[in-house]
């Protein structure tokens, strides 16, 4: 094996390292269920990247094309899960800071009802995750009226935005 390819599996076994390493941190300080299967669904995707690297520099020439089109393909599975996690932890922070940074009385009033909807959405799924076979529909429509809720809240919120700035 040639120099410059042992210096980059050695890096790349130190970078898939440490990204799991601190995935796994964030998985053990996490308390939303939510979040939690995203860092899991996270972790395993990680994983399963470091595996088909560490596969791909000890296949034969023959296999590395098609180890490569399943390597693109975890990767881009990695970066749709990341982007997941993302998202869920984004939600409830950034309306807590439009809140933190609103002056308006009104604009105020429509983010505290879109921050008190977004919060029964995060409880709702929290049930839900938890829930027996036979309350998942009853909590599902809960589910769908909340986010209805949220939906509406945050129309109201971009109307009072219109307002306050005209």
């Amino acid at each position: 094996m040639k120099k410059a390819t042992k210096k980059v599996r050695s890096i790349t076994k130190k970078l898939d390292a440490k990204k799991i390493a601190s995935i796994k941190a964030k998985l053990a300080k996490v308390k939303n269920p939510e979040k939690k299967a995203a860092l899991k669904a996270l972790l395993k995707a990680a994983k399963k990247v470091a595996e088909l690297r560490k596969k791909l520099f000890a296949a034969p020439i023959a296999k590395k094309a098609a180890i490569k089109a399943k390597l693109e393909h975890a990767k881009r599975l990695l970066k749709r899960k990341s982007a997941k996690v993302f998202k869920i932890s984004k939600r409830l922070d950034a309306i807590k800071r439009k809140l933190a940074r609103a002056e308006n009385p009104e604009v105020r009033a429509a983010l505290k009802a879109q921050l008190k909807a977004a919060k029964l959405v995060a409880k709702l799924r929290k049930q839900l995750y938890a829930a027996k076979a036979g309350k998942v529909a009853k909590l599902k429509a809960k589910l769908r009226y909340a986010k209805a809720l949220s939906r509406k809240a945050a129309r109201k919120v971009r109307a009072a935005k219109r307002n306050a700035s005209m």
